[in-house]
């Protein structure tokens, strides 16, 4: 069995150098109820607009919308003014579904979370670039009280409930690379951030989800390859995984599984110059060890890479010992 050690040996073996994490559920898992959204969404099985979602093959709202405002188009052409409008409501209800799921699942203000943000920010401060995989907020509001990671949006404007655009020559240490909550698209293309506007950004996904029926830049649950045909759709998602794939630091992972359905993290990390992979491991025991030992070597092996990795106990990190 490939030996563990303890965080503090792993920030030593680097010190001096740059590092880089890559974050996922787990870095949240202890305050954020990460379920599959459809889940939460309050639709039946076997209801029309769930079916839709089986028909399709997808969790992702933003499919389901397109799918049935295209449907409208057909109805309105063929004159079924009627069932146009029905199918125009189901859409509308998707999105406050989508709205309810959120709500469910995320605590609704920073504040309501009741944990002290000294020790995340002091593991993220040990990194020089950090890449989620996370579409909550936990990060968002981490790097808001305490870090101040760049996240691309510097350079751009606030109207008061969001910021941006997001832009490729502003300084940023942050990528969000499967999107989130608080990002938005806007008509060409341009990636903006929610802000909260003294009653919680939450708040202000939910205006713009329901009011301005525009729904949050996130990929959603599903396969590695849905989840790359999303990135490769958004001009930003792609430039997060791109940066991904030119990094260069030694790179640790943290609450993460390492699983298929992330397959295109670790093309990008094994084709990247990466100097080395540490790999954090939840309550580590050699079954485990053995699990993840497999399947970093089949995407080592995958992508045709010499890039070694090292297993650490990610519980010996501390993240949220306040």
């Amino acid at each position: 069995m490939p030996n563990v050690i303890d965080f503090g040996e792993a920030l030593e073996r680097t010190k001096g150098e740059e590092r880089a994490l890559l974050i996922g559920n787990g870095f949240s898992a202890q305050y954020f109820n990460y379920r599959n959204l459809l889940d939460q969404s309050g639709f039946a099985v076997g209801s029309p607009v769930r079916e839709i979602f089986n028909m399709l093959g997808t969790v992702d709202f933003e499919a389901v919308i397109r799918a049935l405002e295209g449907a409208v188009i057909v109805e309105k052409r063929y004159r079924n003014y009627v069932h146009a409008n029905e199918i125009m409501s189901d859409a509308q209800m998707v999105r406050e579904a989508l709205v309810k799921a959120v709500n469910a699942t995320h605590p609704s203000h920073r504040q309501d979370l009741g944990f002290q943000y000294t020790s995340s920010a002091n593991f993220l401060a040990n990194f020089y670039t950090v890449f989620s995989l996370n579409y909550d907020l936990l990060l968002y509001w981490v790097n808001l009280e305490k870090c101040r990671l760049a996240n691309g949006f510097g350079l751009g404007k606030s109207d008061g409930y969001f910021l941006g655009p997001f832009t490729e020559g502003a300084y940023c240490h942050l990528y969000n690379l499967h999107g989130g909550l608080h990002l938005f698209e806007t008509d060409d293309g341009e990636v903006i951030k929610a802000l909260d506007t003294g009653v919680g950004v939450i708040a202000t996904i939910t205006d713009t989800i329901i009011n301005k029926r525009r729904l949050p830049l996130y990929v959603a649950e599903g396969t590695s390859v849905q989840k790359m045909r999303k990135i490769n759709s958004v001009a930003y998602l792609r430039y997060c995984y791109d940066t991904l794939r030119w990094n260069s630091c030694s790179i640790f992972v943290y609450g993460h599984s390492a699983d298929d359905n992330d397959a295109h993290i670790y093309r990008a990390i094994f084709s990247s110059k990466a100097k080395h992979l540490y790999f954090g491991v939840y309550k580590p025991d050699p079954e485990k060890i053995k699990v993840f030992d497999g399947l970093l070597s089949k995407h080592q092996k995958t992508t045709g890479s010499y890039l070694e990795y090292t297993f650490f106990d990610s519980e010996s990190a501390k993240v949220w010992d306040a």
